[in-house]
């Protein structure tokens, strides 16, 4: 069963990052091949290294200082964030991510939004 994105939500350890208005998730692995001249003509390949990234976009308020104000400051930093993806009231994606860009957009005929990129150092974790 299909659920909505009205749901989800992002969180900085317990606080809530205000006017969230999408975000999304990107999981990746290296594949190292090991391909010999057994394999029969076909590629062969094994796991490697695991990765994680994400992006997210919401209203402008850097009035939202454990929110927003707190992804600008470790970007401006350097420093990792506990992050909590929620994709609904059950389900959520949690990691430590740094902030990989942040960009403000104010168009003339628009509301001002911001964007964000992640990149998660370490395990992602579901629950």
């Amino acid at each position: 069963m299909a659920i909505a994105g009205k749901d989800g939500s992002l969180y900085l350890g317990a606080n809530k990052v205000a006017e969230v208005s999408d975000f999304s998730l990107d999981f990746g692995a290296d594949m190292l091949e090991t391909t010999n001249m057994d394999s029969s003509g076909w590629k062969e390949f094994i796991a490697g290294l695991r990765e994680w990234s994400g992006s997210a976009e919401a209203n402008w308020k850097m009035t939202d200082t454990n929110g927003q104000l707190a992804i600008q400051n470790a970007w401006l930093n350097g420093t990792t964030l506990s992050a909590n993806f929620k994709v609904s009231s059950t389900q959520t994606y949690s990691g430590s991510v740094l902030v990989e860009s942040m960009g403000v957009q104010v168009p003339i005929g628009d509301k001002v939004s911001v964007s964000f990129s992640f990149r998660g150092t370490g395990a992602l974790s579901y629950a």
